[in-house]
């Protein structure tokens, strides 16, 4: 019954009709149960889709202060702090949710993400790397580094352990879908990145190369990889650029993962993300075993041997 309460009320903000499913949430009968931090989660969307943040952060407060074991509380929290512009807070909030998640690195480290972009994904990268992506030593290489996220939880979790390399390849000006706030961070974000990557303990695996991918992965191409990470620029045109140079630079049997499939420029769907991924796929299918479903969020490739 919880659930399906939950669903209708997610399906009404879907439809972009937050006070309804807020009045879903509130009406007599519509008991959590064991699911009241799901619940509060989705308060917490609804209030935020209507620019109540400070309520928002407050109905999250209390579900932490329950000692909720779920990671989306603390997802939630960080959103609805940088909102507020409190980055610090939402910066120790993702560190909350990482614990949950299995990187208690993260919050022993004292990373510091304004805007965690990353966390989502660990569940996944845990379970890819433990049955999949196996090599060692292992050397990786991401296209779009941002904070840092990606490129610590590498370094605390796989190329640490297993020994090998890290490359990370960003302009860090951020991308267009950034433009309207990242003026208003307070440091830069190679900054932040540096700071991140220095407060894993193992700086020394980890090769930043600074500027457009698609003029610095040409100069890699007496290397080789066995998983490359692409979250660059979103833009159709950029993603196939960075698609096709990486897949010279993967070593048969590696892995290449895109980030962000779903991402759609409403004034320019012709640069909507998966245009460049579906052509990418189309053009190399012989090449290439896809590990996941068509619809996920991220899309990973393996190359074939030989």
């Amino acid at each position: 019954m919880a659930w399906e309460i939950y669903n209708r009320a997610r399906a009404r903000l879907l439809a972009d009709d937050p006070q309804g499913a807020l009045a879903i949430l509130a009406a007599p009968g519509a008991d959590p149960g064991e699911i009241w931090s799901d619940f509060a989660c989705l308060e917490g969307e609804c209030l935020s889709a209507m620019g109540r943040h400070q309520d928002a952060a407050a109905v999250l407060q209390r579900a932490a202060a329950r000692g909720t074991p779920n990671h989306w509380v603390y997802h939630g929290l960080a959103r609805e702090y940088r909102e507020l512009g409190d980055f610090a807070r939402a910066a120790a909030a993702s560190r909350k949710g990482h614990a949950l998640l299995g990187w208690p690195e993260s919050e022993r480290h004292g990373y510091v993400f304004t805007h965690d972009y990353f966390s989502a994904n660990i569940a996944d990268w845990t379970r890819r790397f433990a049955d999949d992506i196996v090599a060692a030593p292992i050397a990786c290489l991401e296209i779009g580094s941002w904070q840092g996220g990606s490129a610590t939880w590498l370094l605390d979790k796989v190329v640490g352990p297993r020994g090998g390399s890290l490359t990370c390849i960003d302009s860090f000006a951020g991308s267009s879908e950034h433009a309207a706030w990242i003026g208003r961070l307070g440091e830069t974000l190679e900054d932040m990145f540096d700071a991140n990557i220095s407060r894993t303990g193992l700086r020394h695996l980890c090769r930043k190369l600074v500027g457009r991918s698609q003029d610095i992965l040409p100069q890699l191409y007496d290397e080789q990889f066995d998983f490359i990470y692409i979250d660059g620029a979103h833009e159709a045109k950029y993603v196939i650029q960075d698609a096709v140079l990486c897949w010279a630079l993967l070593r048969e049997g590696g892995f290449m993962l895109f980030d962000d499939t779903h991402f759609a420029f409403k004034d320019r769907p012709e640069q909507n993300t998966a245009t460049a991924v579906t052509a990418f796929r189309t053009w190399f299918a012989d090449e290439m075993d896809v590990l996941t479903p068509q619809d996920e969020r991220q899309l990973l490739v393996r190359k074939k041997p030989g």
